[in-house]
């Protein structure tokens, strides 16, 4: 008898041990049971959250659930991914990401996240140029007048962006480097309000995603200067691009991208980015993504984590020895 028991107790150990082996498969498999909650780190209105929206619409196509995007913006996006970092590795909350996440662990002292180790990189959403843009009363209307201009007022030129770290600030510090510019920098909560400050001339200029910055350029609220991809964009195709305006070899452009906390289950990761491949090919998505200037993204995910390695390298580069109130 004590043998035959002990042979049923080792049976059920090893049983339970294969239950546990298997769970987290079940578990991808099943996924998604539940509403999934896609966080975008800035405000509404600026190009961040209009690519959450658009591509959580898809992923409900394709993945059977709703999508609920949730706005938390502040301190450049990283609070954001910061909450993002900090969630369960299920897939249920997931990030919409940009170039500026990139940065952003020089850029702020003490950031209780790295973003390169502590996230799951999925793919990329979308690849969208910026574009120098000032107000429409402004007195200049190439990029050469501009550079004039701040050589001739150099203390009077600043700059806004949607807070330190963001793509408009990358695009103008790179802009400064490699021109020798002096401007000061005036973060913003998100592209929406800095827009609004630009338009009534309290700032000098901004580069902004195009998909952003669109409605005022159409609207006549901004004047576009130059764009910031080695070629011109097909959505601005008088514009210009910084290359051709005097400051060779400029080149910046703004990918968004889907983040989930680190640890993912990689089943649930391969669902994510083959979900997004998918949406990708859509009509409605292409539609979306052309209404935002943006060329569709859907990289494979070793792939990406190896160009976001890339990327943090290149801005750390640059960041290195500003000063972050600049």
């Amino acid at each position: 008898m004590t043998t035959l028991t002990t042979r049923r107790g080792v049976l059920a150990l090893a049983l339970a041990g294969c239950a546990s082996l298997l769970a987290p498969s079940a578990q991808a498999a099943d996924w998604p049971e539940r509403p999934i909650t896609l966080v975008a780190p800035f405000t509404p209105g600026g190009t961040t959250d209009i690519v959450a929206r658009a591509i959580a619409m898809q992923l409900q196509q394709q993945l059977g659930q709703t999508v609920i995007v949730e706005n938390k913006p502040g301190a450049g996006g990283t609070l954001g991914a910061g909450y993002v970092a900090r969630a369960k590795p299920d897939g249920y909350t997931l990030l919409l990401a940009n170039v500026g996440h990139a940065a952003a662990g020089v850029l702020y002292k003490n950031l209780p996240y790295d973003f390169e180790r502590d996230m799951t990189q999925i793919t990329t959403v979308a690849n969208v140029p910026n574009v120098l843009v000032v107000a429409k009363t402004f007195p200049v209307n190439n990029v050469r007048e501009l550079l004039a201009y701040a050589k001739a007022h150099p203390n009077d030129i600043n700059y806004g962006s949607a807070g330190i770290g963001t793509t408009q600030h990358l695009s103008a510090e790179l802009l400064k480097k490699q021109t020798g510019m002096a401007a000061l920098h005036v973060p913003f909560k998100g592209a929406a309000p800095m827009m609004t400050d630009l338009i009534g001339g309290r700032l000098t200029f901004a580069l902004d995603s195009a998909a952003s910055a669109a409605a005022q350029i159409n609207g006549g609220g901004v004047k576009p200067l130059a764009v910031t991809s080695l070629t011109r964009t097909r959505f601005l195709p008088d514009v210009p691009t910084l290359d051709e305006s005097g400051v060779p070899g400029y080149q910046m452009t703004t990918w968004y991208s889907l983040a989930g906390p680190k640890d993912m289950p990689p089943a649930v990761t391969d669902r994510i980015y083959r979900a997004v491949r998918a949406a990708m090919d859509d009509p409605t998505m292409r539609k979306a993504l052309d209404s935002m200037a943006a060329d569709p993204g859907g990289m494979e995910p070793a792939k990406f984590q190896a160009f976001v390695h890339q990327e943090t390298l290149r801005w750390t580069e640059l960041a290195r020895g500003w000063d972050s109130a600049n």
